[in-house]
């Protein structure tokens, strides 16, 4: 349990820098994101106005250019890098970066220039007219920087280097949004939201080659590809789809229900990602620790911290989800404004699909360390299939507006989360922290009922102001029914003063004492 407990703190740590990281991101984002749509002087104009349904769609062509860029090669820099280091041969590392950084030059050339010749008939193709063609040639360099972006972060996380990784990230989204707010404010539009990402991720690919070169020193001559693509190459197909499936329900939306009704749905789909923060942080320090336990340890390893990682993963990512949706509606009125109210409900159900999604985080990562990438793939591509059936029936036939796409990820989720706990569990014979998941579970729905008994006080008072409350009220109210239901335990409290800085070990004590924890 010692091994698996120093394992969970590195993973925790890793998280934590990467949770933080996430925390300030996505308080600037949000900043950003009222200057987007609620700051008079910068705004884009609301639905059914077409920016914001189009300022989404910019935001699927750079994301479908730089995964297809990548060749999912970022995963297999994790693994490899991580599992050199652990076995202490630094400069098959060092190799893994220059075959990388060789065929990445090659890939991003191809696509950035079909981008920039093929920017126009994309435009006519999507819009029906070539007006927007000009961004989109613009969207090829942030594009192409992207996808260097995206590579020195899988160095810096086979490397563990979480902390420095985390640097790197907020730096992108801090430079992004200052030089995008900046030009709004001077009317540039959507311009200025694509040369903030430009200007972004200029800043994180060279901040990410000087750190590596940093911890890595000078670059090998180039590893073989073969290895590489053979890992990657079942992941880029699944990863492309998988990107896509993200997007399959809001790009189902804009032939049914135009940019005005994407504008709307895509903020629900954007309000569920933040309570993602924290188990996507746990994943990116997940996968190279898994991969290092298996290289020195085997498989026996794998099964135990699978169960650990999904104890952590249920009992913080559960809450946070659960509460989102409790407060859908006062969050898309206060963030986006009463324009977008109408995305209240397909964000409940959104947060609602992301609960299997959340209990099944460490899947991927696990079939991924034990080389099941085809077997990934086709998990993925069967969810994928599910959300796009789905998604065509309700909006085509059933015509039940914005809220059937968001149930389709609902059932995909749930498609996905059942194949993938079967393929492990008959590969590996994991198994789930079932006592975590219950607590978790009643914790979650008495802090959801407090929360929505509470919002009586809306008569009263005004959402913007009541939304801290909601918040300490629900943290409290979850916090002591995981006390009452004896879910924190003794060594759960030991892991968190393992790997909290000296100043702060007094706090998971204290915390300790709070839950009743001998």
């Amino acid at each position: 349990m010692s091994k698996i407990r120093s394992s969970g703190v590195r993973v925790a740590r890793g998280a934590t820098y990467m949770f933080a990281q996430g925390v300030i991101a996505n308080i600037i984002s949000v900043v950003y994101l009222l200057f987007l749509v609620r700051i008079p002087q910068t705004r884009l104009p609301p639905p059914p106005s077409p920016e914001m349904g189009i300022y989404f769609i910019l935001t699927f062509i750079m994301g479908l250019v730089f995964m297809a860029g990548t060749l999912a090669l970022p995963s297999a820099s994790t693994k490899y890098i991580a599992q050199y280091l652990a076995e202490g041969k630094l400069e098959k590392a060092r190799s893994v970066v220059s075959s990388v950084l060789r065929i990445t030059s090659l890939a991003s050339l191809i696509l950035g220039a079909s981008l920039f010749i093929f920017a126009e008939s994309i435009s006519t193709i999507l819009f029906g007219t070539s007006e927007w063609s000009f961004h989109f040639r613009i969207l090829t360099f942030a594009s192409v920087f992207a996808i260097f972006s995206q590579q020195v972060s899988g160095f810096l996380q086979g490397l563990q280097k979480f902390r420095e990784l985390a640097a790197v990230s907020l730096s992108q989204t801090v430079v992004a949004n200052v030089v995008a707010i900046g030009l709004l404010f001077l009317g540039q539009g959507l311009f200025g939201v694509i040369y903030g990402w430009l200007a972004g991720f200029v800043v994180s690919a060279l901040m990410g080659m000087v750190l590596t070169y940093r911890f890595l020193g000078t670059f090998e001559k180039p590893h073989p590809t073969r290895p590489l693509l053979k890992f990657s190459y079942p992941l880029y197909v699944s990863g492309i789809l998988g990107f896509v499936a993200g997007w399959v329900d809001q790009l189902f939306i804009l032939p049914y229900m135009g940019e005005g009704g994407l504008g709307v749905y895509g903020w629900a789909v954007r309000a569920a990602t933040v309570p993602s923060l924290i188990s996507s942080s746990i994943v990116i320090a997940l996968l190279p620790q898994l991969s290092e336990l298996y290289t020195k340890q085997g498989a026996n390893s794998l099964r135990e911290a699978f169960h650990v990682s999904t104890r952590y993963i249920v009992l913080i990512g559960f809450p946070m989800f659960v509460g989102l949706a409790a407060l859908a509606n006062p969050v898309m009125v206060v963030f986006a404004g009463m324009e977008y109210a109408e995305a209240a409900l397909p964000l409940t159900i959104i947060c609602l699909a992301l609960l299997p999604t959340t209990l099944g985080l460490s899947i991927n990562p696990t079939l991924l360390t034990l080389e099941r990438t085809k077997t990934a793939s086709v998990i993925i591509l069967i969810a994928i299939f599910s959300n796009t059936i789905i998604s065509y029936l309700t909006l085509a036939h059933l015509s039940i507006g914005i809220i059937g796409p968001a149930w389709a990820r609902f059932l995909a989720a749930f498609v996905a989360f059942g194949l993938g706990a079967y393929v492990l569990k008959r590969i590996l014979n994991v198994t789930f922290d079932v006592e975590a998941l219950w607590k978790a579970l009643v914790a979650s729905f008495f802090m959801s009922t407090a929360v929505i008994f509470s919002r009586t006080l809306e008569n009263f008072f005004s959402q913007l102001y009541l939304l801290p409350f909601y918040l300490v009220l629900g943290a409290a109210v979850y916090f002591f029914s995981l006390a009452a239901l004896k879910a924190i335990k003794k060594h759960d409290v030991e892991l968190i003063q393992e790997y909290l800085p000296k100043g702060l070990k007094r706090l998971a004590g204290w915390l300790g004492r709070l839950a009743f924890v001998k």
